[in-house]
């Protein structure tokens, strides 16, 4: 397999993980039995949707990822050893002030990207981040390689 190959298959796992954990997620709302009088009227009986909006999951996605600073984030949370205090203490470029760094790190965990354990405060990548992390990076490296017009042709 191709690292090309690779990178498809592991961006494609991490968003169908994230698909999965949605639709559990949306599940477990619609289960959840909301009774607005003592009689129950206004109970709702939502059905989550079968089959999931891929193209949503996957602009969403990259529009996390392409956000000005978001790589260096994700590239500092790959680590496992950030936490939100020591992210919100040293910001990555573009982005001014802790409160911002923080509303980063929640629209990355928003678009499945990262998620934070709520006793530690430690903040990681999702299996999806760590794909969108190497595809960036892969991509970033195949762009500074000069090719010549006769390779593309071969292509």
């Amino acid at each position: 397999m191709t690292t090309a190959d690779r990178l498809l298959a592991d961006l494609a796992d991490g968003l169908r993980r994230r698909i999965a954990e949605r639709r559990r997620a949306e599940q477990g709302l619609a289960a959840f039995a909301f009774r607005e009088g003592p009689d129950g009227a206004g109970d709702t009986d939502e059905r989550v949707p079968a089959e999931p909006d891929w193209r949503y999951f996957m602009s969403r996605t990259l529009a996390a990822a392409g956000e000005p600073g978001t790589l260096e984030l994700l590239e500092r949370i790959s680590s496992g050893d950030e936490t939100v205090a020591t992210l919100t203490a040293r910001r990555p470029a573009g982005v001014d002030g802790g409160l911002a760094t923080a509303d980063r790190i929640a629209g990355l965990g928003a678009a499945g990207l990262a998620g934070r354990d709520l006793e530690t405060g430690r903040v990681r990548l999702t299996v999806l981040g760590a794909a969108v992390l190497a595809f960036a990076v892969e991509w970033e490296l195949r762009a500074g390689e000069p090719e010549t017009v006769a390779g593309r042709a071969k292509r």
